[in-house]
């Protein structure tokens, strides 16, 4: 009864706190970057402890190579007639020449922990004619891309700690250099239609869900993704590969989900691993053409492989190998080795 009545009478006074030091707090700035002479190739760097950092285009001419929008509103307890140095050191702004950086760090505040309402967004407007190497980091938010059509970009890394990802990118863009995503909690998500990635993929999140979408997009190199607790969710529609290439994709636990739809020639060899430690596996594979074939090497500990025709099929299973009927003789071939501790295998198939 004491300790019920300790609690009772600290949980009331912290509400008495909350209550008297309730207030918003709003601010706003924008910060711009035009180099006297600028570079081939512009550097960006941007570092947020806290917050949803959107990088997008301009639709209209700007004079600025970047223009960075802040918009913090707090609302909450402990907030009542602070200042912005409250709450943050002041805004690092390296804009004289490439690279520049832009970073916003937090203090300690109670703010944080028991607001009511945090909105902190940093948005990253560039040029269309200019080209970018991209670095952003948010600490404890998500990260929003949208490239439009026609955009050639350079090296491209997204991370978060704890926060989402997403890509969105638009036909004939082109990720000349290397593409890496990156978060230790949330997910992360690619949507890409005509694109071109130069130097691959890569991708990893520790808990949370991967999903990348391709649609007739160029593959220059690896594609690479990883997750410790959640699913994976890939689909691949005619793809072109500008040499063999490898795919690797685990999960150690959570499910996998693979479809491909490939009706017109790929141009290569595409190997790898397809794995899951404690989860289920299903693959959808169709192909229209006798030039492409798949092969598809399923293992289990626990669980079951079965394979299910698409249509008039053309595909076959012995002892878990699964194959199309013209794989020897195909020009171009998915191999994969699908792999799984715990779980069934599960796989629809078709090849002409």
């Amino acid at each position: 009864m004491i300790v019920a009545a300790c609690i009772v009478t600290g949980g009331t006074a912290f509400g008495v706190v909350v209550a008297a030091t309730w207030g918003e707090y709003e601010y706003t700035e924008s910060y711009y970057y035009k180099p006297g002479a600028p570079s081939a190739l512009e550097k960006l760097n941007f570092n947020s402890d806290i917050g949803q950092i959107n990088i997008k285009y301009n639709i209209t001419p700007t004079d600025y190579y970047a223009q960075i929008d802040l918009d913090i509103k707090v609302v909450g307890g402990f907030v009542a007639g602070k200042s912005y140095s409250d709450f943050f050191y002041p805004i690092e702004w390296v804009n004289n020449s490439s690279p520049i950086s832009f970073e916003l760090d937090t203090k300690f505040n109670p703010v944080f922990i028991f607001g009511l309402t945090h909105r902190i967004t940093i948005d990253v407007t560039l040029r269309t004619d200019v080209i970018y190497d991209i670095n952003a980091f948010s600490s404890t938010g998500s990260i929003n891309m949208n490239v439009p059509d026609n955009i050639l970009l350079n090296n491209t890394s997204l991370g978060t700690s704890t926060g989402s990802i997403i890509l969105n990118s638009a036909k004939n863009t082109t990720f000349h250099g290397s593409l890496g995503m990156s978060t230790s909690t949330g997910a992360i998500s690619l949507y890409a239609k005509q694109t071109n990635f130069t130097h691959g993929l890569t991708t990893s999140t520790s808990t949370g869900s991967l999903i990348l979408n391709f649609s007739q997009c160029v593959i220059g190199d690896n594609l690479i993704g990883s997750v410790s607790t959640g699913a994976i969710s890939i689909k691949s529609y005619n793809m072109l590969y500008m040499k063999d290439c490898t795919w690797n994709f685990h999960t150690d636990t959570g499910s996998v989900d693979i479809r491909i739809l490939q009706y017109i020639e790929m141009n290569a060899n595409i190997t790898g691993t397809i794995g899951s430690s404690t989860g289920s596996i299903d693959i959808l594979y169709d192909d229209s053409m006798s030039s492409i074939g798949a092969q598809f090497a399923c293992s289990v500990s626990t669980g079951s492989i079965s394979y299910t025709p698409l249509g008039s099929g053309g595909m076959s299973i012995l002892a878990g190998l699964i194959s199309s009927g013209d794989y020897s003789t195909a020009t171009n071939k998915y191999t994969f080795g699908v792999s799984t501790s715990t779980g069934s295998i599960e796989v629809l198939g078709r090849s002409l």
